[in-house]
C-alpha cells in the first residue's frame, strides 16, 4: 500500500500524525544525506613531508643559515607551470587568533631557480580564515582555497588556550 493510499484511508487526526511522521523522517534522511555528501575536512592534518620537498627546503635554508628552524610541512602542489610548498613554525595563541611564521618555497617551471619567502601570518580561529601581515604591520586576507577552514582548525589546535 502506498503512502498516499494510506493517508486517504486515515481519519483527520491519524492523517495529521502520519504526515508529521513522514516529514520528520524525510527531513532527517535529507539532512543525513546532505551531511554525508559534504567533504569531511574536520580531521585534516598535514601529511609527512615528502623527500623531494625536504631536500629543496634544506638546500634553500642552507643558503640562509639565519632562517634555519623547525618547519612543519603543510602541503605542496606540483604542475608543469609551478612547484610550491607551504610550511609553518612557531604558532602562538592570543585569544582566538594564532600567529605563526609561514615559509613558501616556489619555482615557476623546472628551468627557473627556487625562491623562498617568509611571511608573518595569523589564523582567525573563529572565522576559519588566514591573514598575512605586510611590512607596515597591517593584516590582510590570505587567499583561501578549498579546505582552508579545516587547516585553520588544525593550526589553532597547535597552540591551545593556556
Amino acid at each position: 500500500m502506498s503512502v498516499l493510499s494510506r493517508l486517504r484511508s486515515c481519519d483527520g487526526l491519524q492523517a495529521s500524525t502520519a504526515v508529521r511522521t513522514i516529514l520528520i523522517m524525510g527531513s532527517t534522511a535529507a539532512a543525513v544525506s546532505v551531511a554525508s555528501a559534504l567533504p569531511s575536512h574536520a580531521n585534516w592534518s598535514p601529511k609527512p613531508e615528502p623527500k623531494f620537498w625536504s631536500q629543496v627546503r634544506r638546500q634553500m635554508l642552507d643558503q640562509d643559515t639565519a632562517k634555519q628552524a623547525e618547519w612543519t610541512f603543510m602541503e605542496a602542489m606540483q604542475s608543469p607551470k609551478i612547484d610550491a610548498a607551504e610550511y609553518l613554525r612557531n604558532p602562538r595563541r592570543l585569544d582566538q587568533t594564532v600567529t605563526f611564521q609561514a615559509l613558501l618555497l616556489m619555482r615557476k617551471g623546472e628551468s627557473n631557480p627556487w625562491a623562498m619567502r617568509q611571511l608573518s601570518m595569523r589564523a582567525q580561529c573563529l572565522d576559519g580564515v588566514l591573514e598575512r601581515q605586510d611590512q607596515e604591520g597591517r593584516w590582510s586576507p590570505y587567499p583561501g582555497r578549498q579546505g582552508t577552514a579545516s587547516k585553520v582548525n588544525w593550526i589553532c589546535a597547535q597552540a591551545p588556550n593556556p
